[in-house]
């Protein structure tokens, strides 16, 4: 599985593109919220720490889903076939590919935090910044495979709303954008169940001087297991229709 996951770096690499997607959009965005001091209802220190998070994670998020969609690309370029004549099993393949994705939430994670420091001279301990980084980073493999199992399952022409329906929807009631308890309280409530608010709430709590709460680990961990059960069953029928043709 290594040489795949090589191969699928190496791709990453050569789409500049991401770039402009995962790391320039939610880095303006950051800078537009932290000049908004309301938007949690406190300091501009509190705020810049808060959104910081938000926005780190809102950019692994986004990379990672819009670096996975590039599967359909794959499919209709007869990749996915090529594959299945490699003694590589299902899940591998879907593993692979997740791990190789992960270097694409690498740089919005590293960049937001470092913009977050400069320009706002947000201020954390070493403990915070070791724990907060890779939360940030490794917390995001859910999405990952969420966006496998939408490349696999999605045709050209879905991809892409389906792809930013998910994006959008996910951050926006996972309080990604506005904290939950800005929201009414039947969203909020359906928010604390979303994989994205319980991945950035561990970065919050770190940054806030607590620690990653249970509730969250498990909550995470559950969405997972069946985003990674999504994306093999995607996966699998992926290579039926193609052994049909």
């Amino acid at each position: 599985m290594r040489a795949y996951v090589r191969l699928e770096l190496r791709r990453l690499a050569r789409t500049p593109g991401l770039l402009i997607f995962t790391v320039l959009m939610p880095l303006m965005s950051y800078l537009l919220f932290t000049n908004i001091n309301t938007i949690t209802g406190q300091d501009k220190d509190v705020a810049a720490t808060y959104t910081m998070v938000s926005m780190a994670g809102y950019g692994a998020i986004g990379a990672l889903l819009n670096y996975a969609s590039g599967l359909v690309i794959d499919r209709s370029i007869g990749w996915l076939r090529q594959l299945r004549l490699t003694p590589l099993p299902p899940l591998k393949v879907v593993l692979g590919k997740g791990v190789a994705a992960m270097g694409a939430a690498l740089l919005p994670v590293l960049a937001l935090c470092g913009a977050a420091v400069l320009i706002n001279g947000v201020h954390l301990g070493a403990g915070q910044w070791l724990a907060i980084l890779p939360l940030l980073w490794l917390g995001a493999l859910p999405f990952a495979l969420l966006g496998i199992a939408l490349g696999y399952l999605a045709t050209s022409q879905t991809a892409q709303p389906l792809n930013l329906l998910v994006y959008l929807g996910l951050s926006i009631l996972g309080g990604l954008w506005l904290p939950l308890d800005a929201l009414p309280s039947w969203v909020a409530a359906v928010g604390r169940l979303l994989p994205t608010h319980a991945y950035a709430d561990m970065s919050w709590r770190v940054a806030f001087g607590g620690a990653p709460s249970a509730s969250d680990v498990l909550t995470l961990a559950v969405w997972l297991a069946a985003f990674a059960g999504l994306a093999v069953l995607g996966y699998r029928r992926s290579v039926r229709s193609i052994a049909s043709l």
